[in-house]
C-alpha cells in the first residue's frame, strides 16, 4: 500500500499544478462535483475547496468499485496511480471512467521511465519495481513512456495533454519523509472520458 496521509499538516505543500489547473477550469460551475482520487496529504482538496468545488475524497484504503457511476465532471489524482503494477492502475482508471459524467475530465500523474528511480528495486514486471529501501520500501511502482501512458488511458480516456515535468520540488514531502526525491520525474495527463 502507499504511504497515508500525513497527520500533522506542517508537511503539506501547496496544491499540484494540476490541482491548479482543475480549478482554473471548473471553479464557478454550479454543482461541480469533483472527485479526489487517492487523496494523500489533503493539499489538493484544501485548494479544490476553497475554489467552492463540491468535493469526494478517496482514500487509498476505500474501494473504487464502489463510486457512484456517471455522477463527476472532473477527477484528479496525484498520487494513486503511480503506485500498483499497470493492472492495479488500469483498474483504477476505469473506475474513475464509469464516475465521470460524459466529457468529464481527468487530471493525474503517472511515473516516468525518466524518473531516477526506473529499474531500481525489485522487479515485478516489465515496467514495475518496488524499491528494497527508503520510504516506499516494498511499493509497486510501474513507469510509463508516452506510448504506455496513452496505451493505458486510452480505454476509457481521450488524452488531451501529456507532459513530463521534474517533480522533485512538486511531489509531497510527507509520501518521502526520510528520503528526499532525486531526479523524479512524472507525466502530467489531462484526458476527457470517452
Amino acid at each position: 500500500m502507499p504511504p497515508t496521509s500525513p497527520p500533522e499538516q506542517g508537511s503539506i505543500r501547496p496544491p499540484h499544478p494540476l490541482a491548479d489547473r482543475l480549478v482554473a477550469r471548473h471553479s464557478g460551475l454550479s454543482g461541480a462535483r469533483i472527485l479526489d482520487f487517492g487523496t494523500g496529504s489533503g493539499r489538493n482538496a484544501a485548494a479544490l475547496r476553497a475554489a467552492g468545488l463540491d468535493l469526494t475524497p478517496l482514500t487509498d484504503g476505500d474501494n473504487a468499485a464502489d463510486l457512484p457511476r456517471r455522477t463527476f465532471v472532473a477527477a484528479l489524482s496525484t498520487h494513486a496511480l503511480l503506485h500498483g503494477t499497470p493492472q492495479d492502475i488500469a483498474q483504477r482508471l476505469r473506475c474513475i471512467g464509469r464516475a465521470l459524467i460524459a466529457g468529464g475530465r481527468l487530471y493525474a500523474t503517472f511515473g516516468s521511465t525518466h524518473d531516477a528511480r526506473y529499474g531500481i528495486g525489485k522487479r515485478l514486471g516489465a515496467r514495475t519495481f518496488a524499491p528494497d529501501a527508503g520510504d516506499e520500501c516494498g511499493i509497486a511502482h510501474t513507469y510509463f513512456d508516452e506510448t504506455a501512458v496513452r496505451e493505458i488511458l486510452e480505454p476509457a480516456f481521450e488524452p488531451l495533454s501529456l507532459e513530463e515535468v521534474d517533480v522533485d520540488a512538486i511531489a509531497g514531502t510527507w509520501a518521502h519523509p526520510s528520503t528526499p526525491l532525486r531526479g523524479a520525474v512524472h507525466w502530467f495527463a489531462e484526458a476527457i472520458v470517452l
